[in-house]
Parts: structure tokens; sequence; C-alpha cells
């Protein structure tokens, strides 16, 4: 019989809630705590996922649960190296939301901390486990591309009013760049795809237009 975790889910967003019903679903994992920078309804909680739910706002009392195996980070990128650390420094493996971190020196700091500890980690790039994805790979592996030379991938992503852009993800200190808060998965995509280590970085910077003589090309 596998072994179910105790685990405890940082943030309290969309994310967490489509985190959670999915590692309750592997059969292997129990929620059974939250830290959230708000204070949420425990009874409320529990009742919502089955299983009994204690809700933290304080980070150093969610971490000292002895019985917290692992932990989910699905809060701020700003905070994500912190909590990471803290998971590492208290021994419970963690899972880790994209982006790992903001900057270079916080991932190389969690990095350093995991090695440390020992704990097992991960990150979130689900988009390599799609459908399509999984398909294109296959293709790739079954040779019926031939030998591929070249790759280019493209995200695209709500940029106008209608689009109900994130809080956190409007300004650098929160978000960090577009990339870092949505093309990266199209980068892992692209990492997927391709063989190899990368070798080379060239960063390209242009602004396009595209205009329109009638208007119903639009629609």
């Amino acid at each position: 019989m596998a072994k179910i975790y105790n685990t405890g889910i940082i943030g309290y967003g969309w994310a967490a809630t489509a985190h959670i019903p999915a590692l309750q679903a592997t059969g292997q994992s129990k929620v059974t705590s939250i830290l959230s920078g708000r204070p949420l309804d425990d009874t409320e909680l529990s009742a919502k996922y089955g299983t009994p739910v204690k809700s933290f706002t304080d980070a150093k009392a969610f971490f000292s649960q002895a019985d917290l195996e692992v932990v989910d980070i699905t809060g701020y990128p700003c905070d994500h190296a912190q909590h990471a650390v803290m998971a590492a420094e208290h021994g419970k493996h963690f899972i880790l939301e994209k982006p790992i971190a903001l900057t270079w020196d916080e991932c190389m700091t969690i990095e350093r901390a995991v090695k440390k500890s020992g704990v097992r980690t991960c990150v979130c790039f689900e988009v390599r486990h799609s459908g399509q994805f999984v398909t294109i790979k296959s293709v790739i592996d079954n040779g019926l591309l031939g030998r591929v030379h070249y790759g280019e991938v493209d995200y695209y992503h709500g940029v106008g009013p209608w689009y109900g852009q994130y809080r956190w993800n409007q300004k650098k200190s929160g978000g960090g760049s577009s990339l870092l808060s949505a093309g990266c998965h199209a980068l892992d995509a692209l990492l997927l795809c391709m063989e190899g280590d990368v070798d080379t970085v060239i960063a390209l910077n242009s602004l396009h237009f595209a205009l329109f003589s009638d208007a119903s090309l639009l629609v």
C-alpha cells in the first residue's frame, strides 16, 4: 500500500485550489494544513476537501508541525525563495510552483538549502504533461521529423484591459517579468523537445504593430 504524505499548502489563491484536488486524487497525499496571508475557516476547508484541514497565518507555526511531511508552495513568486528555504531547513520535501524565484541568487540559495537538507523537491511545469506536448515529444522521439536542429516556441497571453491580471503580477517586484510569470511554460516546453543542454542564450527585444484596413478582420 502506497504511503500517504501529510501535505501543507502555502498560499490559497487560484493555484492552490487547483493543486489541492490534484494532490488528493493521487492517493498518496492528504492535505492537512494551509498557510495563508488571510484568516481561513478550518471547518469550511475541512468540509470542502473531505479531510481535517488546519489553517495558519504564521509561517513559523506552519513549518513547526511535527507531522507535516510535504509542502506545496503556491504563494506569491516574491516569497518562493523564503518559503522554499524554510521548508528545506525544517526537513520538509516541497513542491514549488513556477517560477522558482525572481532572481538567480535566490535560485542558488534554494539549491544550497536543498542540498544541505537532503529533501526532495520539484518545480511545477505541468505544460510538458499536456496532450499536445506529449504528442510532439513522441513524434520527435520516434524520428518522424528526422534530426531536429532548430526549434521555436511562442506563448500568447492576455494583455488587454479585458484580462484580469493578478495583483502581484502587475509589478516587477511581485512577478519578476512576463517570462517568469507565464513565458517560462513555453521555454520549458522547448527544453522538453530539444535535446542536450543549453549552450547559448540570446535576448532580443522588439515592438510589433499590426495594422488592419478592415476592422472586420479583428473579429
